[in-house]
């Protein structure tokens, strides 16, 4: 009989690196920059002759949505819009000047930005104008006489782009951020998950260390690259537990990689194991070369050669069986096999020989598949968990996630005194898509004649 082991075993897990990239559609942007921008957008006022004796009021107005598009590094915002102009002063006086034509005109303006997260995780865009085209050209009739006011016009915007663009970075920088869905991934992963409901009971937890983002520019989308490290305990009390701690800062990726990389911990006792054992094979009958036999009990325990297991028989043959064998999961089946589990009998029955050594491994073979299939148990429901933990309830109006492809790469089984360890090393492919970011109040510039911002 092989000897039982003693020793009680400690367990380390290593550092896990779990990868979510964080995805905001260009599409779901342009919306928000359409909800952001509307109606009167600008408003400043012009001279169309050096002498200033003539002054005109302009309005930009947006006229049809905002386009947005990527190209390389950049985002691309096209924003078209209708001008409208009204002379408020002329050296004509007022009442000509009340008979004037208002002007008319449409441009297209290009703006261009980068792409980057400041320490609180917030959008930071740098837009500089690219090029402004004049579908109609803005002009002015005075009498019989047409000025054409684009240089002027476009002149101006030139001059005062850095206050519409700073006006449009800061207001992004301020709206825009991906610290809400992130943090949220931070907080859930370090709440505890049961993954032990037996007595003694028995709780994962995430402690996370680090997390890092990289912000990138992809078809049709603004991906923020996340990974997070986070070292895996086990705890029997969930009462003292402290908080997590906020968000970090954002910190820099240097290295992308989709897949995530899992280190849990799931165990179980010999008393449970016997239980299932039991309920599954105890008072089975077996019959072979004229011979009938039926498990009268069964016991598995740690000992020296691994896993062993203790059966009784009885019936024809009354005895017992003892296997033993190394317990190894096969990554390509994600299932646990009995590695040389060889078994020796002890029988008070003198007819027991060669003859009967297939009765015997058919016995053993059922419990091999039997235990196997009950330690898998054990390993594959921990991974879902993690799942759970990251996605389960976060799929709405504002964000969806996903995880794909959850499966276990490796497990290293551990054999103890009363219990065995199961060290999983699982992969997984995950990520989160914002759907929505909130408006907040809309975008207005007034120049009478300096430029300043204003809000309705």
């Amino acid at each position: 009989m092989p000897e039982p082991l003693t020793e009680i075993k400690t367990v380390d897990m290593a550092v896990s690196t779990i990868n979510i990239p964080v995805f905001y559609e260009v599409k779901n942007f342009e919306e928000w920059m359409n909800r952001k921008i509307t109606g009167q957008f600008l408003e400043t006022t012009v001279y169309p002759s050096s002498n200033k004796k003539e002054e005109v009021k302009l309005i930009f107005f947006k006229s049809d949505p905002i386009r947005i598009s990527i190209s390389g590094n950049q985002l691309l915002c096209n924003l078209p819009l209708h001008v409208t102009g009204e002379i408020r002063k002329s050296r004509f006086g007022q009442v000509i000047t009340n008979g004037f034509k208002t002007i008319e005109a449409q441009l297209n303006m290009q703006l261009a930005t980068t792409v980057a997260l400041d320490s609180q995780w917030n959008i930071l865009s740098k837009f500089k104008i690219k090029k402004i085209e004049w579908i109609k050209e803005p002009v002015l009739q005075l009498g019989p006489v047409k000025q054409n006011l684009e240089r002027k016009v476009t002149k101006w915007l030139d001059e005062n782009a850095h206050t519409l663009t700073q006006l449009l970075d800061t207001e992004i920088n301020e709206s825009v951020s991906l610290a809400p869905v992130i943090g949220k991934i931070w907080n859930d992963l370090q709440k505890p998950l049961l993954i032990h409901r037996k007595e003694p009971m028995a709780w994962m937890k995430f402690t996370c260390n680090s997390i890092e983002g990289k912000i990138d520019l992809q078809a049709g989308a603004i991906v923020c690259y996340t990974s997070v490290r986070a070292k895996m305990m086990m705890v029997a009390d969930t009462t003292k537990l402290n908080p997590p701690a906020k968000l970090p800062v954002f910190q820099p990726l240097r290295y992308v990689s989709p897949t995530s990389e899992l280190y849990l911990y799931a165990f179980a006792s010999f008393n449970e194991i016997n239980e299932e054992l039991n309920k599954l094979l105890k008072g089975k009958s077996f019959s072979a070369k004229g011979y009938n036999v039926s498990v009268n009990s069964i016991r598995a325990y740690g000992s020296q050669g691994g896993l062993s297991v203790e059966i009784l028989i009885g019936k024809d043959i009354t005895g017992k069986m003892l296997a033993s064998g190394k317990p190894v999961f096969d990554a390509a089946t994600q299932t646990i096999r009995i590695q040389n589990f060889e078994y020796a009998i002890a029988s008070n029955n003198t007819l027991v020989n060669a003859g009967e050594e297939w009765l015997h491994q058919n016995i053993r073979d059922t419990i091999d598949s039997k235990l196997s299939l009950n330690l898998d148990s054990f390993i594959l429901s921990v991974p879902p968990l993690v799942e759970a933990a990251i996605a389960k309830g976060k799929a709405g109006k504002l964000v969806a996630v996903h995880v794909d492809h959850l499966f276990v790469k490796d497990c290293e089984i551990i054999v103890a005194k009363e219990q065995m360890y199961f060290k999983i090393h699982a992969g997984a492919v995950a990520g989160v898509e914002v759907k929505k970011i909130k408006t907040g109040r809309k975008l207005r510039i007034k120049r009478a004649p300096d430029v300043s911002r204003s809000r309705r």
